[in-house]
């Protein structure tokens, strides 16, 4: 009987905290989703910010239905619905079906949690169990999402939910006890008073936006932007839930550690903003800074500085992390696809001035500009343009094999550093979230002296992490001024004669329509840029001029 109710338990907390890890476990198969379901970064994102929404709703609205129904129900009802929304997820073939299945999830996902804080016994002794399923598992959720992602496809992330789910109906049946909600219970040893909990619920909210970062951004950054496999992000991004159960181990005074802990979050996050170089082992830092933060605070503010000994307390500082996920999820979300973009195609122009300061024939290097360049995808950057490379580096021999190889290096380069200012922005936005938190609490009471490594932390990495930067980022490429002096590519005899006349044909081409060799040059073979620049030069053809080019050569 004993080892029933213990298998049941573990059932139980197994899909408490599945429903805990779904707010990220999804992040790593963003790529496969904006190619599958033909979307943008803020659909993916929405595939996040829809669950975590209904689930911070249904946490508080759950409360009122939660008296008439017995916990074992409760619980089981809100596993069966989360099970359901998954086989909808799983054979959803349009974003929109699939949001409508996340939906279902997070309502479920909502009913489950709120049933099983008291199953588990989630103020007593089921307590370390409850606290490695509300901290632990959205930490965990992206290294197991990467790791079915890569073994299986985006799909058996939510095939693996749909038996979790059910099992853990069937267990909370089992071992379901109708039980009171209680509105209120003593503090225990160390609580905070009533006037410092508006800090700690502030500081609860705004660290919780901030994470945010490291389970979206950092992962969008790794798949999407490097062009990394789900399994090597996945095992690059574990050191966050290691961490984190590293960090919770730490027991001091509440107020310290939740101080400290948002202070080492903000330097992490700080640090991500500006990593030296697209390598998983620059991440590692950052990562195990935000992780032991994580780890550190979240405890100390659930459960020690702001009560959590029923079940609606627990729902309800749930939701209020939920929330701020949820907000910086739609803040930040269209804040990246726009810098994302914009900083793509930037990076496109400076390829295209790479190709043609490289030492290779200028006929060759007019089709090749725009013919390499064109392909960039902005949903995988790096990876359409490792494609495009390999795919004309056996035209090449010889010398030219040579140059073709140094302009691919510079090209991804280029490219790579692009990317990372596109996330700068909200890697900072976050650790300033971070920063306010530990601000908000600080002022409630003097931190203890320790507090000042977290803070000497805070600044040093990204500190040391800029310098890095700026020792080993590619030099800038510079775009062309077409209507001043023309900036020609180092060449000798006939050959660097036709081509300084062919520029300068480009450059006077360029400079009439008010743009520059590059932009001209990409819009000759990018579809997209032709229509672009057709729509802001009122029906133009850029062919016609580019022609007068080719017919020099």
């Amino acid at each position: 009987m004993r080892r029933l109710a213990k298998v049941s338990s573990v059932s139980i907390g197994v899909g408490a905290a599945m429903a805990v890890a779904d707010v990220s476990i999804v992040t790593l198969a963003l790529p496969q989703l904006l190619a599958e379901l033909h979307t943008t970064v803020e659909g993916v994102a929405a595939v996040l910010a829809v669950y975590t929404i209904v689930l911070a709703l249904g946490l508080v609205l759950v409360g009122a239905v939660a008296g008439r129904l017995g916990r074992g129900e409760l619980t089981a009802a809100g596993f069966s619905l989360f099970a359901a929304g998954a086989i909808v997820c799983a054979s959803a073939s349009s974003l929109s079906l699939l949001l409508i299945g996340r939906a279902i999830q997070g309502l479920g996902g909502a009913g489950a949690l709120f049933g099983c804080f008291e199953l588990l016994d989630g103020a007593g002794r089921g307590r370390r169990a409850w606290l490695n399923i509300a901290i632990l598992a959205a930490a965990a959720g992206p290294a197991l999402g990467g790791a079915l992602t890569e073994a299986f496809s985006w799909r058996a992330i939510f095939i693996v939910q749909a038996p979790v789910g059910a099992l853990a109906a069937v267990a909370s049946l089992k071992s379901g006890r109708s039980a009171d909600v209680k509105d209120a219970s003593p503090a225990p040893p160390g609580q905070a008073s009533a006037r410092s909990r508006w800090a700690a619920r502030v500081a609860l909210l705004v660290l919780s936006a901030a994470l945010s970062a490291v389970l979206f951004l950092l992962v969008l950054l790794l798949v999407a932007g490097w062009g990394e496999s789900p399994l090597k992000a996945a095992i690059a991004v574990s050191v966050l839930p290691i961490m984190a159960a590293i960090g919770s181990r730490i027991r001091t005074d509440p107020h310290m550690r939740a101080v400290l802990g948002c202070l080492l979050v903000g330097g992490g996050l700080s640090a991500l903003a500006w990593l030296p170089q697209a390598k998983l082992a620059w991440t590692i830092v950052p990562q195990v800074l935000a992780g032991l933060g994580l780890g550190m605070a979240l405890p100390a503010l659930t459960g020690e500085l702001l009560p959590e000994r029923t079940a609606r307390q627990a729902a309800g500082l749930l939701a209020l992390r939920h929330v701020g996920i949820a907000v910086v999820l739609a803040g930040l979300a269209p804040l990246i696809a726009s810098q994302l973009d914009s900083a793509t195609r930037h990076a496109k122009l400076q390829g295209v001035a790479i190709v043609l300061g490289a030492k290779l024939a200028p006929r060759e290097k007019l089709e090749l500009a725009p013919e390499l360049l064109s392909s960039i995808n902005e949903s995988e950057p790096r990876k359409s343009l490792r494609t495009a490379l390999a795919s004309h580096r056996s035209r090449f021999q010889g010398s030219d094999a040579i140059a073709y190889a140094g302009l691919s290096r510079s090209a991804d380069a280029t490219l790579l550093e692009a990317i990372a200012s596109a996330f700068r922005d909200a890697f900072l936005i976050a650790a300033g979230l971070a920063l306010l938190a530990a601000a908000t609490l600080a002022l409630q009471r003097r931190p203890a002296s320790i507090a000042l490594l977290g803070l000497i932390l805070a600044v040093l990495a990204p500190l040391v992490y800029a310098y890095e930067h700026a020792q080993l980022a590619p030099k800038a490429v510079a775009l062309t001024d077409a209507c001043g002096s023309p900036q020609l590519p180092s060449a000798s005899g006939l050959e660097g004669a036709i081509q300084s006349v062919a520029i300068k044909a480009l450059d006077q081409s360029a400079c009439h329509l008010g743009i520059n060799r590059e932009e001209l040059v990409l819009v000759t073979g990018d579809p997209a840029e032709a229509r672009r620049f057709a729509h802001a030069h009122h029906g133009a053809n850029p062919r016609s001029l580019t022609e007068i080019v080719e017919s020099l050569l």
